[in-house]
């Protein structure tokens, strides 16, 4: 049998660690748990106690994932719906409005995740410096 060759290691080592965010787990240790709440975020992880977010508004990547995702599926939902079924307008506008809200507030979490793990393969996520005592 062929060895895999790195290209295939590090693609596999990529996804682990999104799926990792997607799970909300810490993307460094796969231990830690990313929320404490339904809406709030550690700032560190309980494990490892690397720092998901380095400074305010960091938390936009994970907002654009979802929302990439959700207009994605209500593009090609919207055509699809429209082709096969013929609904009245009205019904697709209060149901892909309805969708998209209820989409994005489902999907915030892991977005956000997925965001923490593309933020540490970048190398923007890692444990915060021990502070000297003088």
């Amino acid at each position: 049998m062929p060895s895999k060759t790195n290209d295939e290691k590090d693609m596999r080592y990529y996804l682990e660690k999104l799926w990792l965010g997607f799970r909300l787990r810490c993307p460094n240790c796969g231990q830690g748990k990313m929320f404490s709440g339904l809406f709030r975020m550690e700032p560190t992880c309980p494990h490892c106690h690397v720092r998901y977010e380095r400074s305010s508004g960091e938390s936009l990547g994970g907002m654009m994932i979802g929302l990439i995702i959700v207009e994605l599926i209500t593009v090609g939902g919207y055509l699809l719906s429209d082709v096969l079924f013929r609904p009245p307008l009205l019904f697709q506008m209060v149901f892909w409005v309805a969708f998209n809200l209820a989409f994005c507030l489902a999907f915030y979490r892991p977005a956000r995740g997925m965001w923490v793990s593309v933020t540490y393969l970048t190398g923007g996520v890692y444990a915060d410096e021990p502070a000297e005592t003088s």
